[in-house]
């Protein structure tokens, strides 16, 4: 079953990703689980210093209580880049509860840019809104915007950072640390615990050298394994390049063992790299379980095997819920854990097709130009789909 892997490859070397990663799409999602401008000068509220002496939870509960519109909250959405499936299911699945709720949603899109991000929070901290919702950034930059957040009453959810940054409700994402050790596990299985794996992550990125630092913790235990990280940048086209610098250095099969990706668009260019050099001995794969992540999966001689998917629809929407319920009281801020993960699960050409459908719904086929038909006769899915949820004490 031959298909035609280059299409969507060229589009995503247009741009940066980021995951997680970096891209500038604006569609919608294909299921839902249901604009920058100059900053101005900050005003201080009332209360000063007295008000900053309070605890988080109850900062956002007096802000809950001094609102009654009833729903018709202007609630923001700073986004550090909306650049691949990742991106768009957090943002549009936020933005589709929030409206539904009758709530009035500004967007705003950094593409990739920290400073630009950190200026449309300030932006948006200045334009009256009730609520804030940050998707991705670095923890340090954005500490003192939440900081001032709950200087002027607005409540703070954020999603995909990964951590708790003080002055904020939570943190909303997936579980990193179980996502990264399933897919630790099915690579390492796949090349029987042994050979040089090369893991690209990019500096600076909490989310990925969180996930670099618990896949290196898995490689501890095996000693034969020999893990080498790879720093890149959100560039699908410079890790393509470093991808087949690798294939150039280490031209014996089997010199290369794994390529793993801390999030699959990432190495989107490397697979091709590695499909065209006849080196699908190479076990590759990564977390998000992104459109093009099936299709990568399903391609003949593809050397992409597994994929950890994440429900990043799960993401926007709890952080949107969780916001929701501390403007009209029905959550208790200071009940609500510094982290709310969601589900994952490992998906591979055994149980890839349900997978596919489970978070893109029936559409991912002919989005990617694959029949469910034609991917289960050439693969057949004999194995169950487990799906994964960390355990909460």
């Amino acid at each position: 079953m031959k298909r035609k892997l280059a299409l969507l490859l060229t589009a995503l070397l247009v741009f940066t990703t980021a995951a997680c990663s970096a891209d500038n799409s604006s569609g919608q999602p294909a299921t839902s689980d249901n604009a920058g401008t100059e900053s101005t000068d900050e005003t201080e509220t009332a209360g000063g210093e007295k008000e900053t002496e309070k605890n988080d939870g109850e900062d956002a509960a007096e802000a809950a209580a001094a609102s009654n519109k009833s729903g018709g909250w202007t609630i923001g959405i700073a986004n550090r880049e909306i650049t691949n499936g990742y991106n768009r299911l957090i943002a549009y699945g936020a933005q589709d509860i929030l409206e539904a709720a009758g709530c009035e949603v500004i967007m705003t899109d950094a593409e990739t840019d920290f400073q630009k991000h950190n200026e449309n929070i300030e932006t948006l901290l200045n334009s009256g809104i009730d609520a804030l919702i940050i998707q991705l950034g670095d923890n340090e930059q954005l500490a003192p915007l939440c900081e001032k957040a709950k200087e002027k009453g607005i409540p703070v959810v954020t999603a995909g950072i990964g951590s708790h940054i003080d002055n904020t409700i939570c943190d909303t994402n997936a579980d990193d640390g179980l996502a990264a050790v399933l897919l630790a596990d099915a690579i390492f299985s796949g090349i029987d615990y042994a050979g040089d794996v090369y893991i690209f992550y990019v500096p600076g990125a909490p989310l990925l050298e969180n996930r670099l630092a618990v896949i290196q913790g898995v490689a501890a235990a095996y000693p034969n394994i020999n893990l080498v990280p790879v720093a890149t940048e959100h560039n699908v086209s410079k890790v393509q390049t470093q991808m087949e610098e690798l294939l150039t250095a280490n031209p014996e099969k089997g010199s290369i063992a794994a390529v793993i990706g801390t999030y699959d668009s990432l190495i989107t260019g490397a697979v091709e790299s590695v499909r065209q050099a006849d080196r699908s001995e190479i076990v590759m794969g990564g977390i998000d379980g992104d459109e093009v992540s099936f299709q990568m999966l399903f391609t003949e001689g593809s050397p992409f095997r597994v994929s950890v998917v994440i429900d990043a629809s799960s993401i926007g929407a709890t952080a949107a819920n969780t916001v929701l319920g501390v403007l009209d009281g029905s959550i208790d801020p200071a009940t609500v854990a510094a982290k709310i993960p969601t589900a994952c699960y490992c998906a591979t050409r055994r149980n890839g097709a349900e997978a596919a459908e489970m978070k893109w719904g029936t559409e991912i086929w002919e989005k990617i130009n694959m029949s469910r038909e034609e991917v289960e006769a050439a693969y057949p899915q004999n194995d169950n789909l487990l799906v994964c949820y960390p355990t909460v004490p």
